[in-house]
């Protein structure tokens, strides 16, 4: 095993150097040093593991100092995870570039390093001449061919470490190495997966005629994050939001990016800007960000009464509709650059059709990308999986897919899925909402849809959202205050009578007249009755209107 050695050739003073053990103590000193990886990863973090092996290393050495640095392959730096004598090094947080400074060069060039004078050497860390350290070796750790971080050891006096020192410290290292790339992989999963929770919604939303299923998940081993991401919300119009994203690269950094997009997106979009320029806005922001990375995106609009999609894409594959008979085809988008390739992007939206019984299926690429096959090859099969998961009732629609897609393909990279499952509204509908204002322009459109369903004229429809939206309005306002609350809305189509609860759980004060006293004159002159329950336990309003000239059925 070869070493490189840096600073003045000449020997160190003869009783400057500590003692060497004797064959035998070295190798009790070498199974001593050792036996803490066999059976650590069972109870101990990875930084108290590798801080027990860097004390039994330090003694068995006869060092001052000993240190290990793990390899963060996304950023290319080598950080400080554990020492033992150099401290500071973990408490400051020490990033060594690679191929820079001792670890550096120790990480980039796979062999040993041996500074016998560091006053005359190259070092990235100051610590390492603030704490005195005179003469270092270190070693990389690695695991089937592949450099996962730096062990090093150094002395407060000079001392020329020989080929006996460079071979016990390679060979420490080399049988620390897996458990040291165990305990991380069970950190990075543990992280993995308090980050995809963090980053994906918490929850799909409940909304009459509507289903949503999606799938979420990681490729390769599962342990690092990934840039893909879907997200469904409601907007201050009264239109759902679908996002299908997916950052290039992966890792904490990819996460990171998507998650300042994702954030962004939602911003944009709830400011009202056209999709086309939430697009052109989030492309800029992207640039702004000097990462090099690029993703493609794509982002629909639904409007409810209208039963129409309006879609924007950067780059991002097309979504596929099936539609009611089962038929299923690929949407046709204008494809704006991904963003982050270039400032002044431009981007245009198109208008779909979205029946009742259609599916929109979102999804990243890979869900159709495999080794050996063409990209055109991935979407004839997920068109086929399409197909067999609208004629299926087993799971949700994303699960069936999913299935037909993946079940025997081991995954080569993350997969986001979104399904979007338009259904018929029945004869009644009841929806709980969040008794925030916010909801309000969802709940306009939600009950705009269900009455054009029921046959329900213009006029007519318009005085029973409105009436609803002013009970709705009431109830958030004076039922909770500033509580986090939920209340009900329930609609029924009786003969030629449409009725509307709204409910609470909420006290109201006594002496505070329901609406403030105009909410029910205003309700009152858009329907034929409302009437008000007032119970200990909450209020309910019940409008009536009594169908005038019907629309068409």
């Amino acid at each position: 095993m070869s070493s490189e050695r840096a600073g003045d050739s000449d020997s160190p003073n003869p009783g400057s150097a500590p003692a060497k053990p004797a064959e035998a103590e070295l190798g009790r000193s070498l199974e001593r040093m050792l036996s803490v990886t066999d059976a650590a990863l069972g109870y101990l973090s990875l930084e108290a593991m590798i801080s027990e092996l860097l004390e039994r290393i330090r003694d068995g050495l006869r060092a001052d100092t000993a240190a290990v640095l793990l390899l963060d392959e996304d950023r290319g730096v080598l950080v400080a995870r554990a020492a033992r004598g150099l401290e500071e090094e973990v408490r400051q947080g020490v990033q060594v570039p690679l191929a820079r400074g001792f670890a550096g060069r120790i990480a980039a060039e796979r062999r040993p390093v041996v500074i016998e004078d560091l006053s005359k050497a190259d070092v990235v860390n100051p610590i390492l001449r603030q704490r005195g350290i005179r003469s270092m070796l270190g070693v990389p750790v690695h695991v089937e061919g592949r450099v996962i971080g730096v062990m090093h050891v150094g002395t407060l006096q000079q001392r020329l470490f020989d080929e006996d020192d460079i071979a016990l410290l390679q060979l420490a290292a080399d049988r620390a190495a897996l458990a040291i790339d165990s305990a991380r992989l069970t950190e990075q999963r543990s992280v993995t997966e308090i980050m995809q929770r963090a980053l994906l919604p918490d929850a799909l939303p409940s909304i009459p005629g509507l289903r949503f299923s999606a799938k979420y998940l990681p490729g390769g081993s599962g342990v690092k994050v990934g840039g893909d991401w879907y997200d469904v919300f409601q907007l201050p119009s009264g239109r759902l939001g679908f996002v299908i994203g997916d950052v290039v690269g992966r890792g904490v950094l990819a996460a990171s990016v998507m998650a300042e997009i994702r954030a962004a997106l939602r911003a944009y979009l709830t400011e009202g800007h056209p999709l086309p320029d939430v697009m052109r806005l989030l492309n800029e922001l992207f640039v702004a960000m000097g990462r090099h990375r690029s993703a493609t995106v794509a982002i629909l609009e639904l409007d409810f009464e209208r039963g129409t999609l309006e879609a924007v894409s950067a780059g991002h594959l097309p979504p596929l509709l099936v539609a009611p008979g089962g038929e299923a085809s690929y949407l046709e988008l204008v494809q704006g650059l991904p963003l982050g390739i270039r400032r002044g992007g431009e981007y245009a939206s198109r208008i779909y059709t979205f029946d009742v019984d259609s599916t929109l299926l979102l999804y990243t690429d890979g869900l159709v990308e495999r080794r050996g096959e063409s990209i055109d090859e991935g979407l004839d099969h997920l068109r086929a999986a399409a197909r067999r998961a609208a004629r299926a009732e087993d799971a949700s629609f994303a699960d069936r897919v999913y299935r037909a897609m993946l079940t025997d393909v081991p995954l080569e990279d993350d997969v986001a899925l979104l399904a979007i499952e338009s259904l018929p509204l029945g004869r009644q509908i009841e929806v709980t909402l969040d008794a925030q204002p916010g909801v309000l322009a969802g709940l306009r459109s939600t009950l705009g849809r269900w009455l054009l369903s029921e046959g329900v004229g213009a006029e007519d429809l318009f005085n029973i959202t409105l009436a609803a939206s002013e009970a709705a309005a009431n109830s958030i306002e004076h039922a909770y205050g500033a509580l986090e609350a939920t209340f009900r809305v329930a609609c029924v189509h009786e003969g030629d009578e449409i009725r509307v609860t709204v409910s609470d759980d909420g006290r109201w004060r006594s002496s505070r007249p329901y609406g403030r006293g105009r909410g029910l004159a205003i309700m009152r002159a858009l329907v034929d009755d409302a009437e008000i329950d007032r119970r200990r336990d909450g209020t309910s309003v019940t409008l009536i209107k009594r169908l005038g000239g019907r629309g068409p059925a």
